[in-house]
């Protein structure tokens, strides 16, 4: 055999090899990617996933469905890759590649949220005190600026009595920094002006902001089937996304929620009170006629309208005193 022949098998026995360490290290590491954490992971905590890292192969996050992806760190052969459940269920796929291109798909099931009081939402996304205070504020007053001029966001298909409460909702519970006041058209200087009251020096919620909210994400109310969903009806934010407070509106807190029922025909209609008036949004009044925001003062209020729209105890119509159920009970 010529010594070129001796040197070529030798590098193919050589090549072989290489490619039968790689193959075993890449199979190696699929079965070494793990989960860590609680045995039984509950949506709405947090887990790990912790991959390894091979000196051929590269793992990459390639899709992951159930479960968002909170933080990731590096360390010394391995890759860990913060989750927090979401779904009931997830999956995550991590991609190898390199020498080998290859994928391992990891499935996960998780137990239901924490749910103590039966109310059909998770405990863990019920705002503290301090929080509670913060979404207080900023939903009064986001609502309130719409008797200005109506924000770019709130859109037209939301302009009804529930749909204000939506949106300012929705707004409440994000960051508002100076890109949020450019997209919202929030004139913070002209809203001093008018109330004493500078939005640039009012603190966000820090628990969590919408929408990225843990479990729920986007979908912060809570539908007739107990599914949660970008849309809830007046109905539907009585029934399943408040908490009955009384029919006291002495009792009443600043961004509470005040809801009417009038059987005939049925229709629901629900108001913000502000701590010392209302503010709702009459919806469409006719077909040419989509209707107007009414901000009052409850002493106007009270006085000027008619008996059945009264929040009074004795007044058949007034369904009573709400408030949303990530406030805190007390």
């Amino acid at each position: 055999m010529k010594r070129t022949e001796i040197i070529y098998l030798f590098l193919l026995f050589s090549v072989t090899v290489a490619i039968s360490s790689g193959f075993l290290v890449l199979k190696g590491d699929f079965g070494a990617i793990v989960v860590t954490g609680k045995a039984a992971i509950r949506r709405g905590e947090s887990f790990s996933l912790e991959v390894p890292v091979s000196g051929l192969e590269r793992p990459v996050l390639a899709y992951s469905r159930g479960a968002s992806l909170l933080d990731f760190r590096t360390a010394e052969g391995t890759i860990s890759y913060l989750f927090i459940a979401d779904d009931p269920d997830a999956v995550i796929v991590v991609e190898y590649n390199g020498l080998f291109k290859a994928r391992k798909t990891v499935s996960l099931d998780f137990e239901d949220f924490v749910d103590e009081n039966f109310d059909g939402f998770p405990d863990m996304l019920v705002l503290d005190s301090n929080d509670a205070w913060c979404f207080r504020a900023w939903f009064v007053n986001i609502a309130a600026y719409q008797a200005i001029q109506f924000s770019g966001r709130w859109s037209n298909q939301e302009r009804d009595c529930s749909g204000l409460i939506r949106f300012a909702a929705r707004e409440a519970l994000k960051v508002h920094d100076d890109n949020w006041f450019g997209e919202t058209g929030i004139d913070t200087r002209l809203w001093f002006e008018k109330t004493g009251i500078d939005l640039t020096s009012l603190p966000d919620v820090t628990r969590y902001n919408y929408p990225a909210i843990p479990i729920v994400g986007p979908k912060l109310f809570i539908d007739s089937a107990g599914q949660f969903t970008y849309f809830a009806d007046a109905y539907n934010l009585v029934r399943s996304n408040m908490v009955y407070r009384g029919r006291d509106i002495a009792s009443a807190r600043p961004g509470d929620i005040i809801f009417f029922h009038h059987p005939s025909p049925s229709t629901f209609h629900s108001m913000i009170y502000t701590g010392d008036g209302l503010i709702y949004h009459t919806g469409p009044l006719s077909p040419g006629d989509s209707g107007s925001l009414k901000v009052w003062s409850l002493n106007d209020y009270m006085r000027m309208m008619p008996y059945q729209w009264l929040p009074i105890n004795n007044n058949e119509y007034f369904l009573g005193v709400y408030s949303f159920k990530w406030l805190p009970r007390m």
